[in-house]
């Protein structure tokens, strides 16, 4: 089984780490009223009054709609207006229920989607069904196209306890038809901290054949509107008392829709060769 893990692992290293959500403001609310226009992830596009903002809801009123409380998740724009600047706020917002690879445990919205791309080879989605249970899966093209697919299945369930505390959970299931193995992970998961500042915690364990559980830390730093940092950090169990260490390191391009994640996966083993090995993913979020 420890082969089917490995494997696994260099999929996962070499062909996918890539990432889930929100805005970039301070948390506590701006109740300055302001003139403003918002557009909106389905692309009805809101005029009128800003009445107070924070980095989970916008309270808005106009002539028609009246006063209403609108989930940032689901703004793409605010452009505001006043006598003084007739200019715009972007509001981007990161994708925060993954970092390169492994989840957070914050969730995506009822509704939200992406599709990612890592390296061209391996393609993989995940859409929220409810605000609590998002489910995932992908393929690598290689085996795909030579007729005995790498299939994945991600299904996870995640809630907030607080607006700084999250605690989650999923399945992973990975079926390598050319060797008729699978691969059965269940993990559970913990997050700390805000959608642009955070750090996680993921322990997971083999269902068929326990042991000593898999371990990863993680975390993201937003710098500015359209960039963030992020480290992903894996003890993978080797035996009943060692671990192997992988770490990575590196940043993510926050766009209204368009995402890249960019790092250099590296340990003991890879740097007496070389620094770390590139990786690169693209995500369109739908």
């Amino acid at each position: 089984m420890r082969k089917i893990i490995f494997q696994f692992l260099i999929l996962a290293f070499t062909c996918k780490f890539g990432f889930a959500q929100q805005p970039t403001t301070d948390s506590s609310y701006s109740v300055q009223e302001k003139k403003a226009e918002i557009t909106l992830s389905d692309g009805n596009i809101l005029r009128g009054t800003i009445i107070k903002i924070n980095e989970r809801i916008v309270v808005f009123k106009s002539d028609m709609t009246g006063e209403i409380t609108i989930d940032r998740n689901k703004i793409v724009n605010i452009k505001y207006y006043d006598n003084k600047n007739k200019g715009s706020q972007q509001t981007y917002i990161n994708l925060a229920s993954r970092y390169f690879f492994g989840p957070s445990a914050i969730n995506m919205k009822k509704g939200d989607g992406y599709y990612q791309n890592t390296y061209l080879f391996l393609h993989t989605f995940n859409y929220a069904f409810t605000d609590n249970f998002t489910l995932g899966g992908g393929t690598e093209i290689i085996s795909l196209l030579f007729g005995k697919p790498i299939i994945m299945i991600t299904p996870k369930i995640s809630m907030p306890i607080k607006d700084d505390l999250h605690i989650g959970g999923g399945y992973l299931f990975l079926w390598n038809s050319s060797m008729g193995e699978t691969l059965n992970l269940a993990y559970g998961n913990i997050t700390f901290g805000s959608n642009d500042l955070n750090a996680s915690l993921n322990i997971g364990t083999n269902v068929a054949y326990p042991g000593n559980p898999l371990i990863v830390f993680s975390g993201f730093a937003r710098l500015g509107t359209k960039f963030g940092i992020m480290t992903e950090n894996w003890m993978i169990p080797t035996n009943n008392t060692e671990y192997y260490n992988i770490y990575s390191f590196g940043g993510r391009i926050i766009g209204r829709k368009n995402f890249f994640d960019f790092a250099l996966i590296t340990n003991a083993d890879i740097m007496k060769e070389i620094l770390g090995i590139p990786f690169l993913t693209y995500t369109l979020r739908f």
